[in-house]
């Protein structure tokens, strides 16, 4: 499967899903080979804005509303910018067509001093959601996951309530009407 995955791409939990660090999540896919495969989660905020995590003088160079998204499981001690374009004179990695990835304190009041809206230039993240090779085929073959092409609109957005659902809406599945009965990642 992983030959017709080309990344990005969207991975939603299924809504079976059981393993409460991805229930209801909508995961952008960054990085996906034989060896393993890397995302983060987009629709799970901290309970904190941003700025309450960075020291001096970092915390100026953020609006105080910026959100931050807990990527995922496998916990990291410092803050990762997702964003769409390359920025100039911040060093980056273009991950898949459309998705960059930085740790430079350089990229946050180039894409963070202005007020938070719905939509919005890049995602500051802390942790990302990691699988070991084969991992995340087995996990796809049980029906744990669904997979949505690549949207960046879903992808960067301040507005995640009700993200999971819109993002299933967009392949046809209400969760509301799956049984609980099937399978999922415990």
């Amino acid at each position: 499967m992983v030959e017709t995955l080309t990344t990005p791409y969207l991975l939603l939990a299924a809504p079976e899903m059981l393993d409460p660090n991805f229930s209801k999540t909508v995961v952008v896919m960054g990085h996906h080979t034989r060896e393993g495969a890397l995302g983060w989660i987009v629709n799970r905020l901290l309970g904190e804005p941003a700025i309450k995590l960075l020291a001096p003088p970092l915390d100026t160079a953020v609006h105080p509303e910026t959100p931050l998204r807990v990527g995922g499981p496998v916990l990291t001690n410092g803050l990762v910018a997702l964003f769409s374009d390359a920025v100039q004179g911040v060093e980056s990695i273009e991950m898949a067509p459309g998705l960059r990835v930085s740790a430079a304190a350089e990229i946050l009041p180039r894409l963070f001093t202005a007020p938070p809206s719905a939509g919005t230039l890049g995602l500051l993240v802390m942790g990302y959601s990691g699988w070991a090779a084969d991992q995340l085929e087995s996990e796809m073959e049980v029906g744990s996951w669904l997979v949505l092409p690549w949207e960046p609109g879903l992808v960067f957005t301040n507005d995640v309530d009700g993200l999971w659902e819109r993002a299933l809406a967009r392949l046809g599945v209400d969760p509301a009407s799956v049984s609980s009965s099937s399978t999922g990642v415990s």
